[in-house]
């Protein structure tokens, strides 16, 4: 009986370290299991990170990739505009420079009229002068049936001419009128023009020294006696001037002859002095005249300095 409770409690005992051991199997595989779970939950987690990772990863190259096109965009942009203003400028420049040579061109034009008709104008000018001159009162055609005899100037130790003329002081000087009186006559063009003011102003201004030596200056062109009258009175002349509009005189004195202006041939007055003494004798004779000096030349003759 005590072999018996012996094998029973061997039994039990038996049984009980089986029932541990397979709790501990038990337990060893919930362990193994739950390893297993937590590995399989950590490699999950694992793929799921670096899943996220990758995604991430793709997701910044993407990123880049368009931050890259964007720019190589952005780039072509800028270049495109760069050659659309380049292009621009050029054609800008191309613009102005084609204003500037039509300008310089219209210019150039332009000056080339403006020289062409200002030619033209003192051709113009210089035919209206012409004209002028062979219309002068001491001027004519060479045809003129008007024209007086022509005859060289009186030379010295010839008698002046019978003469009998109107002057601006409202007498009479004649040949006659003078006998006994030493005085210079001067044939001049007309009235108010350069040279012949000049030759009115020298005289003038010697006019003094041409009265100590008691010598009367006359002078005589074609103008009309109120034309003398305001040119005398405009360059204050202090001698009188005659009037002879047919030239008759003047013609006597040889002071009446052929001109030459631009081309153009005309009987006209030519510049002449004479000097006269008493007896009605010429002295002296200038023809033609020089203005420059011509007065105190004369003076010179009158006062035997010459």
């Amino acid at each position: 009986m005590a072999k018996t409770s012996r094998s029973r409690s061997t039994v039990s005992k038996k049984k009980a370290s089986a029932k541990k051991a397979s709790a501990k199997k038990a337990s060893a595989k919930k362990a193994s299991a739950k390893k297993a779970s937590t590995k399989k939950a950590s490699t999950k987690k694992a793929s799921a990170k670096k899943a996220s990772a990758k995604k991430a990863s793709s997701k910044k190259a993407s990123a880049k990739k368009a931050s890259a096109k964007k720019a190589t965009a952005k780039k072509a942009t800028a270049k495109k505009a760069t050659a659309k203003k380049a292009t621009t400028k050029k054609a800008t420049t191309k613009k102005a420079t084609t204003k500037k040579a039509t300008t310089k061109k219209a210019t150039t034009k332009k000056a080339s009229s403006k020289k062409a008709s200002s030619k033209k104008a003192s051709a113009k000018k210089a035919s209206s002068k012409a004209d002028e001159q062979l219309n002068l009162p001491g001027s004519s055609s060479a045809a003129a049936d008007d024209t007086p005899p022509l005859r060289d100037p009186l030379a010295p130790g010839e008698r002046v001419p019978d003469f009998s003329l109107e002057a601006d002081d409202g007498k009479t000087y004649s040949r006659a009128s003078l006998e006994g009186q030493r005085y210079v006559v001067y044939f001049y063009p007309r009235d108010n023009t350069p040279g012949c003011t000049t030759e009115a102003c020298d005289f003038r201004d010697l006019h003094a020294d041409f009265e100590q030596a008691n010598v009367l200056v006359l002078g005589v062109s074609a103008d009309s006696l109120k034309s003398h009258q305001r040119f005398r009175s405009k360059f204050e002349l202090e001698f009188p001037l005659l009037s002879d509009p047919s030239r008759t005189t003047i013609a006597a004195f040889g002071a009446l002859g052929e001109k030459k202006m631009y081309g153009r041939t005309s009987i006209g007055i030519i510049r002449s002095t004479f000097l006269v003494g008493p007896d009605g004798k010429v002295e002296r004779a200038y023809s033609p005249v020089r203005v420059k000096d011509h007065a105190a030349t004369v003076l010179q003759a009158v006062q035997g300095d010459d």
